[in-house]
């Protein structure tokens, strides 16, 4: 794995969003039609599931990224074939 691959700081950020939305919007649902609220608006909910996709999104362009880097360096150290080397 080359070293950009190893520092992708879209993984513990993506996962920090990630549960930080799962304990928000958790937190939204369980509160749920509180009258004290002054808002009509369960904000905890909302910014939970944008928080939560947000991450999710990280984490998925994370492992899309790792996946290309893996699968690359395959494909480059195979042998060429004796008709098709450069001259």
């Amino acid at each position: 794995m080359s070293g950009a691959a190893a520092l992708d700081l879209r993984i513990p950020i993506g996962a920090l969003f990630t549960a930080l939305g799962i304990l928000l919007a958790g937190y939204g649902v369980a509160i749920g039609g509180d009258v004290t609220h002054p808002s009509p608006v369960n904000l905890n909910l909302w910014w939970g599931l944008v928080m939560l996709a947000f991450g999710l999104l990280l984490l998925l362009g994370a492992s899309r990224a790792r996946r290309r880097v893996v699968a690359s360096p395959s494909a480059q150290t195979e042998p060429l074939a004796p008709e098709t080397r450069p001259r």
